[in-house]
């Protein structure tokens, strides 16, 4: 194959490459493939007999499939009308608090047209997890969502500063549309800024071999201890029970690598 040739078929890749980027960037809903790669997490947990250098503490994650957005009123709505159980006036206490789905008038009813494109709220760990395996999904784990919030290391000083005006501003009547944000580089919207997400294993950094996650413990296996929002993030998680509802707690599913 000539020089031209080859050219040719560099810039076609090229312009393939891109276009399947700014395809993530821009197409609504759906999930996004989000390849393997090797992350930095923000609370150590140290090995036995572990060295202390830095690399034994950059873990890597595996290929997975992350919700391009989070899940909405209108797609949980779909749910419980398949799925009775899960209705609001049918919600068992072991799996759901008071608070379930407080913003709905009924169980098949939402307050509003506008109300369908919002990120469902006030479901507990259960409730998102069964929606997510009813799709032949899950949530996903702590680490793979903070793999996906670092994308790849692309952005951060936005991600801290959007986080901060968002846990300065009270929180509103109801959620803005998901989707409104700008897609990261992997191709999630709405990471930070407007929900809260539940994670498969929301507790795992709650009590750990070494002592509480609060306070001088978790400063001392964090990565950063400057982050703040990091900080939040694993508060957040930590003062969670299964059953617990927030108005400001939704979520997102996942999946393996296609």
């Amino acid at each position: 194959m000539g020089g031209a040739a080859l050219i040719a078929v560099g810039v076609a890749a090229l312009c393939a490459s891109l276009a399947t980027a700014l395809a993530a960037e821009t197409a609504p809903g759906g999930m996004v493939s989000l390849p393997a790669g090797l992350y930095h997490p923000f609370l150590h947990v140290s090995a036995p007999n572990a060295s202390g250098d830095e690399t034994a503490r950059i873990r890597r994650v595996e290929a997975f499939r992350l919700d391009a957005e989070p899940v909405t009123n209108a797609e949980f709505l779909a749910f419980v009308a398949a799925h009775p159980q899960w209705r609001k006036s049918r919600i068992k206490a072991l799996f759901a608090d008071e608070r379930y789905l407080g913003r709905w008038p009924s169980d098949l009813a939402l307050a509003d047209q506008a109300a369908r494109d919002e990120p469902v709220t006030n479901v507990s760990w259960f409730a998102a997890e069964a929606y997510c395996k009813s799709k032949g999904l899950r949530l996903p784990t702590t680490e793979q969502w903070e793999y996906a919030l670092a994308d790849a290391g692309r952005g951060q000083s936005e991600i801290r500063e959007r986080s901060l005006e968002w846990f300065a501003e009270p929180n509103a009547a109801r959620p803005a549309a998901v989707g409104a944000s700008p897609a990261n580089g992997f191709g999630l919207r709405d990471m930070v800024g407007l929900v809260w997400e539940w994670t498969l294993d929301f507790d795992a950094y709650a009590i750990s071999a070494d002592g509480a996650f609060a306070c001088s413990g978790a400063a001392a296996r964090a990565a950063d201890t400057s982050d703040y929002p990091a900080f939040m993030r694993y508060s957040m998680r930590q003062s969670l029970k299964a059953n617990y509802t927030a108005d400001n707690l939704g979520f997102r599913c996942a999946g393996g690598a296609p």
